[in-house]
Formats: structure tokens, sequence, C-alpha cells
């Protein structure tokens, strides 16, 4: 394993770009400023002369557009060959467009009516301009993440391409910036070198955070469930508490992934319930599967039924099983067409439902609907701060335990299941998330309590004090390393002011002691009292504990109320800061896969794992400045058919 301090001599995706920089060339002259507009026929074009040569050129061109009160104006326009380079990797990155596009004869047809003054590229220059590219953003990334304010916490997961079978490992950065505002970076999308265990990716990472400059200022790092991430961890909380970068000895630095346990709590319970949830799917297909009996399906849910057919039947995917709720969800709404269909086509009636049946789906889907919006709220675009995820967890847990009591005895197997997966995460976990949600004004430490006093009644107090505690320690480090920051900016000069008056109490303390001479004792009483006073003075935490808590459902941006604060709290605001930028689930690197799969296609298996980054960092990257809201991102000209959906979907999830 390779030393705490010293990076590992490989191919390491980090500095291998810098070549690519330096192949960069300067197309800029100032020669294009010498020149005298002409006269055209063509009044929406004009040409320009060179002031010393009486010659004609066709570099410099002017353009013609109306001025912001609809009245013709003239704009100079000068071609600038390296913004249009940049503007092309752009549109590769995002689209996810092989590199041989450039050499496609429509590209360069296009590329020369929009500019013929562009010079054609080919895909090997195309891909330089994308590393190029990709090493200046880079650079721009860690100065961002250097200036941070506080803490950098981490979530990271592994994906294994279908088509190069390479081991993927993405590394997704998440912290609040000096505005307050939650901000996250991917910073390495990179294949892994066999064998793929804890050890490897734990040295993986840590090369990461060196070549970053982020290695000493990580707070936490969520993960999902997979075995090798314990010896990941154990092997990076070691590397840590040695350079003395752990906090509390890691009581908050592994975080599992929320979303990823209720995924296999709700999937082992539905399981239990697969011969009616069976029927309904193969059900579903059959309507589905002939566009004559779709219509009819429909035609007679709109006039026989007088329902809103714009909600469509879903069919799920079976490994997913939030779909299976929707799909389960549209039955219901459907119900008495459903029955209706059963009864009249002799097909479908092995697939009908008697009514003891519909009622367990209606029950169930009431069940699974709690595990629903609580997964929507983990995997939200935004990446929602840690203090969300208490309210929907403690939800859950109330749901499985008021389920096992409940009079519905068909759920006691499957929930007594799920409640098993669901404890041992809770006892792991519920610190991190109980301390989230007390630095919640809606919330603070009443909730807490009063959620833990109806799941564990008389026994809550240990719970909750406990978690108290945890959090006072965590309090009290921020409050050292404040310390430490203010007494070193002061200098040593105030270290020097103390000593003579030390020196002075010494000597006043032997003359009274040996000679009975007259001793001040103002001075020393003054310091008693300033000692006893900061003794018993309350910390900014208990202030914060004791004033009143907001309306529960009052809406509020957290971080803007911690922003508005930190002149009150100032150290308190310090951890707020970074415990609620911790990531409950691991979304976000996972989101990067789903754009791997389209970076990673069968035409492109052979692109280079450096290649690879470049592409799923820089479409990130482009994301998080705003670039599809900068350039309008409006769905021109779009037929209104069905068939495009999946174009529709692939638009959206550019935007940021």
């Amino acid at each position: 394993m390779a030393s705490s301090n010293t990076p590992i001599p490989v191919d390491d995706g980090f500095n291998e770009y810098e070549s690519s920089l330096k192949r960069q060339k300067s197309t800029t002259s100032k020669v294009w400023d010498e020149m005298t507009k002409l006269e055209c026929e063509n009044k929406n074009e004009l040409k320009a002369q060179c002031n010393h040569f009486n010659k004609d050129i066709t570099q410099y061109t002017i353009a013609t557009q109306p001025s912001p009160e609809g009245v013709p104006s003239i704009k100079n326009y000068k071609f600038d060959a390296d913004e249009c380079r940049k503007a092309i990797s752009t549109f590769l990155v995002c689209g996810k467009h092989s590199f041989r596009t450039v050499e496609e004869p429509g590209f360069r047809y296009m590329m020369r009516i929009v500019s013929p003054n562009f010079k054609n590229i080919s895909k090997h220059t195309a891909a330089r301009d994308v590393l190029m590219y990709y090493a200046k953003e880079r650079d721009r990334v860690k100065e961002e993440l250097a200036k941070a304010p506080g803490l950098i916490c981490l979530t990271s997961d592994n994906w294994n391409s279908e088509h190069t079978n390479d081991e993927y490992i993405c590394i997704t950065a998440h912290w609040v910036d000096k505005d307050w505002k939650l901000q996250k970076r991917i910073i390495r999308f990179r294949a892994l070198f066999p064998p793929y265990d804890g050890l490897n990716i734990g040295d993986e990472l840590v090369l990461c955070l060196f070549q970053w400059g982020i290695d000493k200022k990580i707070f936490s790092i969520t993960l999902d469930n997979a075995s090798y991430n314990d010896v990941m961890v154990s092997c990076l909380k070691n590397r840590f508490r040695a350079n003395r970068a752990i906090l509390c000895d890691g009581a908050f630095f592994q975080v599992r992934c929320c979303a990823h346990i209720l995924n296999l709590i709700v999937k082992a319970g539905l399981e239990l319930a697969d011969d009616v949830v069976c029927k309904i799917r193969n059900g579903i297909r059959y309507i589905r599967k002939s566009g004559i009996r779709r219509k009819r399906f429909y035609d007679v849910a709109d006039k026989s039924f007088h329902l809103n057919v714009t909600k469509k039947l879903r069919q799920d995917v079976c490994v997913r099983w939030n779909s299976t709720y929707l799909m389960l969800e549209s039955s219901l709404y459907y119900k008495d067409v459903l029955d209706y269909w059963g009864q009249r086509d002799k097909d479908y009636q092995m697939f009908a439902l008697s009514k003891e049946e519909w009622s367990t789906v209606a029950i169930l889907c009431k069940f699974l609907k709690v595990f629903y919006d609580v997964t929507c709220v983990f995997s939200g675009s935004n990446y929602p701060t840690a203090n969300l995820y208490f309210r929907g967890v403690w939800k859950a847990h109330k749901v499985l335990l008021n389920t096992v009591k409940g009079p519905h005895s068909f759920l006691t197997p499957m929930v007594k299941q799920m409640q098993e997966k669901f404890n041992k995460y809770w006892a792991e976990y519920s610190l991190i998330l109980s301390c989230a949600a007390i630095l919640d004004p809606h919330y603070k430490l009443n909730y807490v309590q009063y959620c833990f006093n109806t799941i564990y009644g008389i026994h809550a107090l240990g719970f909750v004090e406990t978690i108290l505690s945890n959090l006072r320690l965590l309090f009290d480090e921020y409050v050292k390393k404040s310390k430490s920051t203010s007494s070193s900016l002061a200098g040593s000069s105030n270290v020097s002011d103390k000593i003579p008056v030390d020196s002075g109490l010494d000597e006043h303390n032997h003359s009274s002691a040996d000679f009975g001479g007259y001793f001040d004792e103002s001075d020393d009483y003054k310091r008693y009292l300033n000692e006893s006073s900061t003794r018993s003075e309350k910390s900014q935490l208990d202030i914060y504990l004791e004033e009143p808590e907001l309306e529960l459902n009052s809406q509020i941006d957290v971080l803007d109320y911690w922003s508005k604060s930190s002149v009150r709290y100032n150290e308190l605001s310090l951890l707020a800061r970074d415990l609620l930028a911790i990531p409950i689930s691991t979304v976000a690197s996972k989101s990067a896969f789903s754009m791997g799969k389209k970076v990673i296609t069968p035409l492109r298996s052979s692109l280079k794992p450096k290649t690879v980054q470049a592409v799923v960092c820089l479409d990130d990257w482009m994301r998080a400045k705003g670039f599809s809201a900068e350039i309008g991102c409006k769905k021109d000209d779009e037929d209104d058919d069905d068939d495009d959906d999946d174009e529709d979907d692939d638009v959206s999830s550019v935007a940021f």
C-alpha cells in the first residue's frame, strides 16, 4: 500500500492532460484591427479592406442584428477560431457525440454555412481539444475546492461498463460555498485496475484527494452497502487519523446510502407479495401489447367511466420497485375499467383480480407510498441538505412499526423482513441523521425527542442523550479550531504581553509569603471572575436549542437561515455548514453512471479511460456553471408525438 504522503507513480488520470495543454496554439492576431469597412450590394453583409494593402479579405465579417428597440443596427463580429473549437467541444461533450462527428459531411457542411472561415478538424484534433478543455476546467474546479470555506463531503460508487468490462469509480465532492449554496462536482470517473478490493479502491481515493489538494479537508464519505467499502473506510480512517484530519475519531465519517438501504428493504418485501403484482404486471402488458386493444381500453375509460385518460397504465421495470409502485397506483386508478375488461375479454380473465386481491393492492400501494415519497426526496435532482432525511427515515420506520401491529396480517411477514434490515441501518446512522435534524430550526431537539419517543417510548431518553452528547463533542472541536485560528492570527505579541503579568504575580506572591509585604489581589480576583464567567457561560449550541422552533411545515432554506445567523452563532454555523452538506444518498455518483453508458457505447468502446473521464467530468462541470440555462435550452419546433418522449428526457437530463 502506498504511504499517506506519497502519490502512487502511475498513469493517474490527473497530470496526463498537461501534454494536451502544450499543443495549444494561439490563433489571435491584432492584424484584423487594421481594417476598413466596405459597402456591398447585400445590405446584410459587409466586407473589410486592409488599411495598408488595397485588398479585400473575408476573414473579418460584420453581422447585422436588430437593436433592443427593434431598429436594425450593425454589430462587429470577429471570427475567433479558438472559441469556435471550444463550442464544438461543448457540443460533443454535452451531446455525448462521437469525435468522428466532426468528420461527417453533414457537420462540415453546417459549419461551412455558419462560418465560412472555419477550418475543418479531424476526430483526433476534436479529442485533443476536449482534453485541453478538461485540463483548463479542472484547474478552475481545483481552485473552487481550495477556496471552499468549510470541509468537503464525498460520495463514491463503482460501475462496470458492459461494453468494455472495465470497473469505474466515480467520486463526487459536495460542499457549501461562501454564498451558502450547496455545490457538487465530479472529481473522478476513472477505470480501476484489479483487484477491485477495499485496499485498492482506498488507494485510488487517497490519490484522488491528494491530487485535488483536499486530503485534509474531508468531513464524510457516503457509500453503498458493498462489503469492500468497510475495508476502504477503515483504511481511510487510519490515514486521516495519522494526519489529524478526522473529527470525533470518525463518528461522522462514514455514511451509508439511505436510498440504497430503502431499495433493498422494499424489494425484499415485495417478493412476498409477488403473486398479485405479477397478475397486474401481465395484465397491463396484455392490454398495452396491441395498439387496437390499447385504444379501445382508453375509449371505454373515457366514455363509460369518465376518467382522465392522459394518465396512462404504467408498465413497471421488475428490478426497480419504484416503477412497480407506480404500476400498482395506475392499476388502482383504472380498477373499474380493468374489472369491466375482465368480464368481456376471455383472454384477459386469467389476469383479473378478485375483490380481496384488489383490497390487497390498495393496502400495499398505501404502504409503499411512504417509501416512494421518501425515496423521491432522497433522489431529488437538487441533492437536498442532510436535515431533510431524518423526517423521511423516521416516517418509514414508524410505518414499519405500525404495520406490524396493524390489522393487515398478510403484510406482517413482509414487514418483519423489511424491519430487520431497517433496524440495522437506523442503529448505525440515526446519529448523523439526528444531528442534522437538530440543526434545522424547524426541528431542533424537541422534534428529535418526539420522533424517538414514538419509536422507543420510555427508552428514548438514552438515545437522545447520546446524540446530544456527540453533537456537543463535535461542536467543541469546531470551537477549538476557531480559537486556534484566532490565536494564530493574533500572533506572538499577545503571548509576550502576558509574561510580565505572570512574573509580577509570582513576585508579589513570593514577597507576600516570605516577607509579609503588601499584596494587591484585585487583578487576581478579576481574573478569577472572568474564568468563572467563562465556565458558566452558555454555549452557542445551548442558546440555539433554547430558542423556540420555527413552524414545522414553514418554508425556509436552512442554508439561508444559517447564513443569516452566522454572526450570532459563529462556530455553530461553521458546524452546520459542514454537517448539512453530508449527502445521505449516493445518487450524485450514480447519476454519472447513466452518463457513462451514453459515453461508452458499442461504437465508442475503444475510448481511453482518460478521455471518458474528461467527457463525464466536463459535462458535470458545465451543468454546474448553468450551461443549459445560459443558452436557453428551449425545445423549439418540436413535434408533440409520443415518440419524442425519449428525446425530451434526454434534453431535460442536460438541464441543471
